[in-house]
């Protein structure tokens, strides 16, 4: 089981490197495999192909990402269900900022992959899932906004907009910022904007 586990381990890390350098579309299982000192019928025995062996790399942190966005989404409608009128406070989303700026930094080849290297996989699509995901439930929040100070709905096109200002702001900083404490630090600022802006959107 440990030769296993530690034959696996090589194979990920070397396809992690070959990716990073070719993408996928190019990244060569040979050359994979060479690297992980294997050969390719010992990748076959963990991996169906090269998606597969892609899907090893980013999948897991990808959902672990996913589901943090959701579970912070939810504890934001509930408080906005159960407040009579929200009041944005300084400060009130620097534990999700830190949070997912946390994640990000620390699978960071694997969403630098994802963002730049994923063509040709089912994974090429994955930042407009993302921004499709905030989209939802910022509508869903700006509702709850609405009800609480019997305004008319939001604007689909404004909230369209703004989740994707949320979701370029994170890649802004994964992309351009090396250090997680500086990426941390900025990302709290831009959320503290981000939500004062959008609570305090006037919808009517």
């Amino acid at each position: 089981m440990k030769a296993e586990r530690e034959t696996k381990e090589k194979l990920i890390a070397s396809a992690k490197a070959e990716f990073m350098e070719k993408g996928y579309a190019k990244a060569s299982l040979r050359k994979i495999c060479a690297d992980a000192g294997v050969t390719t019928g010992a990748l076959y025995f963990f991996f169906e192909d090269k998606e597969d062996l892609f899907r090893a790399i980013v999948e897991p942190p990808l959902t672990a990402l996913t589901n943090m966005m959701q579970e912070h989404f939810t504890r934001d409608e509930q408080i906005l269900s159960l407040s009579d009128v929200y009041e944005h406070q300084e400060g009130d989303h620097d534990e999700i900022a830190e949070m997912l700026i946390h994640h990000l930094y620390q699978n960071y080849d694997a969403f630098i992959l994802l963002l730049t290297k994923s063509q040709g996989t089912v994974f090429e699509g994955s930042l407009d899932r993302i921004v499709d995901i905030t989209e939802k439930r910022f509508a869903v929040s700006a509702g709850l906004l609405a009800k609480q100070r019997a305004e008319r709905e939001a604007d689909a096109c404004i909230i369209h907009w703004m989740a994707h200002v949320t979701v370029d702001a994170f890649i802004y900083l994964l992309t351009h910022v090396r250090e997680e404490q500086e990426a941390a630090g900025r990302m709290k600022v831009i959320m503290d904007f981000i939500v004062k802006g959008f609570v305090e959107m006037k919808w009517s």
